[in-house]
């Protein structure tokens, strides 16, 4: 009975690439372990205890501030908002206007997420046309913007959509807690292009 004989041939090359193989396996494993210990220590300082996420969550949104205010005067005849904000929104609206509805609703969600950021100001066309000539808007809904330190006031005639006011108080104030805006404003925004570049 005959063995098979088992032949060995020495090829550099093949060793070579083995030998390469192993080291680059060895070094591909290294990485994985350190980026996933940076990544873990990275999240610890990242990560904020739930106590401190609702004391945040209580400076950063005052419930005053989602709140709409009946005023005594007829011209604005709501506030909401932060009084002391540096971007005033004045919106002029008619009770018979199916576009201030869609915007009523648009600046109800914006005073729950962004309400400590800017101060709105409501003008009911019926009693205040002839602020609204003065500004030159011949549409309801309608806008006014104005911050502390800029004398110019902006003015917009008709329905902006819940993305472009979001991104314009955003942009003046440089403050955004609305996480799904940021994503939504990642893609292109669609609706009416608003451009407002305040000093």
């Amino acid at each position: 009975m005959n063995w098979p004989k088992i032949i060995i041939e020495k090829n550099e090359k093949r060793f070579f690439l083995a030998v390469f193989g192993v080291f680059v396996i060895i070094l591909l494993v290294a990485l994985n372990v350190l980026l996933k210990f940076q990544i873990r220590n990275k999240q610890e300082e990242l990560t904020l205890s739930s106590k401190q996420f609702l004391s945040l969550k209580k400076q950063a949104i005052k419930p005053e501030f989602t709140k709409i205010i009946k005023l005594d005067s007829k011209c604005p005849s709501e506030q909401a908002g932060n009084p002391d904000a540096n971007l005033t929104i004045k919106y002029f609206y008619s009770p018979v206007c199916f576009w201030c509805v869609l915007e009523d609703q648009n600046l109800a969600a914006l005073l729950q997420k962004e309400g400590q950021a800017f101060k709105l100001e409501k003008y009911n066309r019926e009693n205040c046309d002839s602020l609204m000539q003065k500004y030159n808007l011949s549409l309801t809904p309608g806008f006014v913007f104005s911050t502390k330190g800029d004398k110019k006031e902006y003015t917009v005639d008709g329905y902006i959509s819940k993305e472009n006011l979001t991104k314009v108080i955003c942009d003046v104030t440089g403050y955004c807690l609305a996480s799904e805006n940021k994503q939504k404003n990642d893609g292109q925004l669609q609706g009416q292009k608003v451009r407002i570049n305040f000093q």
